[in-house]
């Protein structure tokens, strides 16, 4: 289950690149074809760029995968949910964020000139989220078997 949980993780990091989420918005936002988005959203792309903004993307990542790897908690049930809870969260957040930074460039609303920051402050609320997601399902789960179960 660790393997899994960390492939998960990794694929999911690697999924979440911020120019594949525009790629998507120029697909179903903008309507453009796939060779004209591919062409827009990659070509402004930088190694350096992809570097840093990774970087940042990785906070909520690894600390999932730290937490998999040096606790117990994929032994149990309420252990793997709430893991798997906390990664469906960080993804969640940080699609929608990066869906939100980009959307308003090819739709009428107003696209702010300081968007781009949100770039760094995305990741750090995934991790916020998604931390408080996975303590929530553990408690909870903790809460049911004492009161439930009775053990």
């Amino acid at each position: 289950m660790r393997k899994g949980f960390i492939l998960a993780c990794i694929a999911s990091f690697i999924l979440l690149y911020e120019d594949f989420n525009h790629l998507l918005v120029l697909l179903i936002v903008g309507g453009f074809e796939f060779e004209q988005a591919a062409q827009k959203a990659f070509g402004h792309s930088s190694f350096t760029g992809a570097i840093l903004i990774g970087s940042i993307r990785l906070i909520p990542f690894v600390s999932l995968i730290a937490c998999a790897t040096c606790t117990k908690l994929l032994d149990s049930l309420k252990g793997r949910l709430s893991l798997c809870l906390s990664l469906l969260v960080a993804v969640g957040v940080i699609f929608s964020g990066y869906w939100s930074i980009t959307s308003p460039l090819y739709t009428a609303e107003h696209a702010s000139s300081t968007s781009a920051i949100a770039y760094i402050f995305v990741p750090i609320t995934a991790y916020m989220f998604s931390f408080a997601a996975g303590a929530s399902a553990y408690l909870l789960g903790k809460v049911y078997e004492v009161v439930i179960k009775g053990k």
